[in-house]
């Protein structure tokens, strides 16, 4: 999965980004420095890439168990075969 950006996170997503460095600022009773507020948003868009990978997972391993069909019908090859022959 490609590293996300902030335009490809959704409001609630960009809320939990500037509630952590307001956060971190309240802590530090300063003003945050670039390096710091872009170490911030890199942790916080990697826990949020880490939570889409586990519900992207957790689809994927959904849609393979419900595209598994068992049925009692055995393999006919006259189905397969041109009525005709090959040309």
């Amino acid at each position: 999965m490609k590293k996300l950006t902030l335009q490809d996170l959704n409001e609630s997503q960009l809320q939990r980004v500037r509630m952590r460095q307001a956060q971190a600022k309240k802590n530090l009773e300063r003003n945050l420095t670039n390096n710091e507020q872009n170490k911030i948003k890199d942790e916080v868009i990697g826990e949020i890439m880490q939570e889409l990978e586990k519900e992207a997972k957790k689809l994927r391993a959904e849609k393979k168990k419900n595209k598994f069909v068992p049925s009692d019908e055995t393999f006919d090859w006259s189905k397969k075969n041109h009525s005709r022959g090959i040309r």
